[in-house]
């Protein structure tokens, strides 16, 4: 249970963390610029831990969509 307590703290830390750095990030930074940072930053972080963990994205059929894969 204490590392659910750790993870926790972890979590509100960089959590509460977050508003402090966007307010000095939109002091120096274009706000533009600054969606589009961290936006990059979160996908190059999320694709490290698919790739990590050894899964794949799905192709979709020529159409996209889960409603592509159902009988008309």
């Amino acid at each position: 249970m204490t590392f659910e307590y750790v993870l926790l703290l972890v979590l509100a830390t960089l959590w509460g963390a977050s508003y402090s750095l966007i307010k000095v990030g939109v002091e120096t930074i274009p706000p533009v610029t600054l969606i589009a940072a961290r936006t990059l930053i979160a996908a190059a972080f999320l694709l490290a831990i698919v790739r990590w963990r050894g899964l794949s994205f799905r192709v979709m059929g020529s159409h996209g969509g889960a409603s592509s894969s159902r009988p008309a």
